[in-house]
């Protein structure tokens, strides 16, 4: 029986490691429906309320008082095929179906003739995962859900009729709900035994960070815009709560029963740094035609590991290793202006995943991605304009390579559709 406490111990101990870490490599750019069907590349453009996203500096170019809102609604779904020792060649499993609808929304108007305010709401990371309860990888994780909410307002200064700068600050409010089960080897049957479920929740968390941007017009149609978003680190606090399964052997039970918190909420720990990210852009405009190509660097390194802390259970608390790496992402837009009332609009990306093979899993199966879009944009008033915009993600199969952390080994085949709109209204 001192073998079987130690190992619960040592799962005890490993009870969330894995689980926020999902967000990480799920940064969303979902913020506008125009700028998606683009495929994301918009911030030497930056001509509509959702420039405070994309280029905030692009506001300074706008009149009067405008606003956007809309959703984009997310399927995201993924395929396991199971690799030796665990869970076996031939395993496999599908994650349930899901639906997201991260919101976006801005206001902005004019404080002067050059200087120009405004606010955004978006949701830059986020999403989640469900799978089977009575799947093989339920101990490492069964539910997972990472919300983020930034308000961000900026102000923006027309240094001259052709280019502008910009300067804001992000405020992020964090939800986090995560569920898995609990195991240890049974002692009388040298099996792995699932003693129990673990929850963990926080909500309403915050992090700080800023960002400046600047937009430059050329002639012959040429822009050219540069973006920075700070680094955002969110001190986290919340509470586990842990339900027990009887195994049908009394003694072993009673083992498990003194080792974890299965009577309390204990406070749970940790703090989760979102990367920095740097965009460059280059358009060409004319009467009929935008082309514009923008490059997006994330400083996903900083994401080195995940500290669990239990303050009243120390041994229940550790380190998980992450090693993120810094990513590119490459955005392709065409936009086709048929008549002053209606555009058609065309996109493409390629996006590098920051996640090492190692940290490949059930809670962030993800993969180099290559992405498709198409949309419009009617201005059916004189001040009212709907966007709409439908973008397919591609990801190649993603084999953990026998290399996973949490020693669950296999291949992910993930899938993404993406359709959304936003309507912009003109004071």
């Amino acid at each position: 029986m001192r073998s079987a406490r130690i190992f619960v111990l040592l799962v005890g101990a490993a009870l969330v490691l894995p689980t926020l870490s999902f967000g990480s490599g799920f940064a969303l750019f979902e913020h506008g429906a125009r700028g998606v069907a683009l495929g994301g590349a918009f911030g030497a453009t930056a001509d509509d309320p959702t420039a405070l996203y994309y280029n905030p500096a692009g506001i300074a170019f706008l009149e009067g008082t405008q606003a956007a809102a809309g959703a984009y609604f997310i399927t995201f779904g993924a395929e396991f095929e199971g690799d030796n020792p665990y869970p076996g060649a031939g395993y496999k499993s599908e994650m349930e179906s899901q639906i997201f609808y991260p919101p976006h929304a801005y206001v902005t108007g004019g404080l002067t003739d050059r200087l120009r305010w405004g606010v955004g709401l978006t949701a830059p990371f986020g999403l989640g995962t469900w799978w089977p309860d009575d799947w093989a990888g339920k101990f490492v994780t069964k539910r997972a859900d990472l919300k983020i909410f930034n308000i961000n307002p900026n102000v923006s200064y027309k240094i001259s009729d052709t280019w502008s700068v910009a300067a804001g600050f992000d405020y992020f409010l964090v939800d986090v709900d995560l569920t898995k089960s609990v195991s240890a080897i049974n002692p009388y049957t040298q099996q792995v035994a699932e003693v129990g479920q673990a929850h963990i929740s926080t909500s309403r968390q915050t992090g700080w960070g800023w960002n400046v941007a600047t937009l430059a017009k050329f002639g012959g149609g040429f822009s050219a815009g540069l973006t920075y978003r700070s680094k955002v680190k969110a001190d986290m606090k919340g509470k586990g709560s842990f339900v027990q399964f009887p195994t049908g052997y009394d003694d072993f039970d009673a083992i498990v029963a003194g080792l974890i918190p299965f009577d309390v909420n204990p406070d749970v720990e940790t703090s989760i740094e979102f990367p920095d990210e740097a965009r460059v852009a280059l358009a060409w405009h004319n009467e009929h035609f935008t082309v514009e190509g923008d490059v997006v660097w994330m400083g996903w390194s900083s994401f080195v590991e995940l500290p669990i802390t239990f303050p009243d259970y120390p041994l229940l608390s550790s380190v998980k290793p992450e090693n993120y790496e810094d990513s590119l992402t490459y955005r392709l837009g065409v936009e086709y202006k048929k008549s002053e009332t209606w555009s058609w609009l065309f996109g493409a990306l390629y996006d590098e995943s920051p996640v090492p093979t190692e940290s490949v899993s059930p809670l962030l199966p993800d993969a180099n991605r290559t992405g498709i879009s198409v949309g419009f944009s009617w201005a059916f008033s004189p001040s009212m304009t709907l966007d709409a915009g439908f973008l397919h993600l591609m990801f190649p199969e993603r084999s953990t390579e026998g290399r996973d952390y949490d020693n669950f080994n296999g291949t992910y085949t993930t899938s993404a559709e993406l359709l959304g709109f936003s309507v912009v209204y003109k004071f």
